[in-house]
């Protein structure tokens, strides 16, 4: 297995109730974790007009979180990210 490298996740969260926000954040910190990452830093960017519509949504939510990780842990992480319906898009960058 490889060393741990930093990553930074951004992710646009469907603009639902606040308890679905929640359980949508949470199920990305467990997914990060379940695939042997620690999360370093969460940050809840708060609701924003998209540019154009995503699966009939023009707001979202964005959510950016910063962690550590093995390389090959994270082509896992994206796909359970894209089976999720609430995360409308997935951004995760290899920190320097």
């Amino acid at each position: 297995m490889e060393k741990s490298r930093s990553y930074s996740g951004l992710f646009i969260i469907t603009p639902e109730k606040q308890g679905a926000i929640d359980e949508v954040t949470g199920s990305i910190g467990s997914v990060i974790s379940e695939n042997s990452g620690n999360i370093v830093k969460e940050n809840m960017m708060g609701k924003k007009a998209l540019a154009y519509p995503i699966k009939k949504k023009n707001e979202g939510v964005y959510y950016e979180v910063t962690f550590t990780a093995a390389p090959e842990a994270v082509i896992g992480m994206m796909r359970q990210f894209r089976i999720n319906t609430n995360i409308l898009r997935t951004l995760i960058d290899r920190n320097e």
